[in-house]
């Protein structure tokens, strides 16, 4: 999944292969499945968070798989280590592909998700949160992190791989920054894409799909650029050719 590099950090590494996750952040089932309809051809993934999960249940992922897209889970888990490790196993008979949960929450927990989803969720790929796209270095410094942005995203990403965690979620503007350090095949993937011309909205750290797959990503996590189009469509295929330039 990962790009080939040379590791060195004075090269950015264009990555081809690097895939669109569309985030079904909607406001009911319905407006999802309409959504997913309008999308049959050339999306193979979709990401479910807290919104739809806690208010569909299972049953917002089985309305993705039954239209053949891969799912990714984004539950942020971030509890001690026991309840994360007891949360996975409760999620071991969902056809998931990605789940998230936040660095932050320490080795000792990371390391035990790790051990407990190679045993229920072995097709998973779990994604170590480093620090919000919401976030930016005053917010960090009002819950006591001194540490710039930067840094502090590179000592969970490194907490993250240490523990065994397969996949790193930053911000498209630390991408230049883990890819040459952290191993070719953990994959990283990134939210806070906004096309050209697009509002950041709530994003405090983001950057063009273009962009960011010229540092690295793997995917790109992106909602209401498409979600809020007039033709979600069109602009999906939109993002989809500049990435393919």
């Amino acid at each position: 999944m990962a790009p080939t590099s040379d590791n060195t950090l004075s090269i950015k590494v264009t990555n081809p292969k690097t895939e669109i996750i569309l985030a079904l952040d909607l406001d009911s089932r319905a407006e999802v499945c309409k959504m997913l309809d309008q999308l049959k051809e050339g999306l193979n993934w979709v990401k479910i968070g807290l919104q739809s999960f806690l208010r569909d249940g299972p049953a917002i992922i089985e309305e993705c798989v039954s239209r053949e897209k891969k799912v990714f889970l984004d539950l942020k888990l971030h509890d001690i280590p026991n309840t994360m490790a007891k949360a996975i196993e409760s999620l071991a008979d969902l056809p998931i592909q990605m789940l998230t949960l936040h660095t932050c929450a320490g080795s000792e927990a990371m390391s035990r998700c790790v051990e407990t989803a190679s045993a229920v969720l072995p097709q998973t790929t779990l994604l170590g949160v480093t620090v919000l796209t919401s976030m930016n270095r005053s917010n960090l410094n009002d819950i006591g992190v001194l540490s710039s942005t930067e840094e502090q995203v590179c000592r969970l990403a490194h907490l993250a791989v240490n523990a065994g965690v397969g996949g790193i979620v930053c911000s498209p503007q630390e991408l230049s920054l883990l890819r040459p350090k952290i191993p070719s095949d953990t994959c990283l993937v990134t939210p806070g894409i906004r096309p050209s011309g697009s509002s950041a909205g709530d994003q405090k750290r983001t950057m063009t799909p273009k962009e960011a797959q010229f540092k690295g990503a793997n995917y790109l996590v992106i909602g209401r650029p498409i979600l809020s189009a007039k033709n979600p469509s069109l602009a999906l295929n939109s993002i989809k050719l500049e990435l393919e330039s």
